[in-house]
């Protein structure tokens, strides 16, 4: 009997040990995908900084093309490869 409850003893102490080298990998795996997830979104930020930038240039372009009132599209090409050098040049 006392030899039983001692392999019982042993036998629960070896699976404490190995849930514990688990719960450990586990945390480790946690830490890592916290530090992807906080990159991820980090990106989608510069990613949606940038979208609103070139939305900005789209609109700029859009405002001038609906203002042609006098027929001058050399102007407005001219102004729009302006929008377009600043915009290239700030990135």
């Amino acid at each position: 009997m006392f030899n039983k409850k001692q392999k019982e003893i042993k036998r629960l102490g070896k699976k404490c040990e190995r849930l514990e080298r688990n719960l450990e990998d586990i945390k480790v795996e946690n830490r890592e995908l916290k530090e992807i997830r906080l990159l991820e979104v980090r990106n989608n930020a510069k990613i949606l900084e940038q979208n609103n930038i070139k939305t900005e240039l789209i609109n700029s372009i859009e405002e001038l093309v609906n203002s042609n009132k006098y027929n001058r599209e050399d102007k407005i090409l001219s102004k729009i490869k302006e929008l377009v050098r600043d915009y290239q040049s700030n990135n």
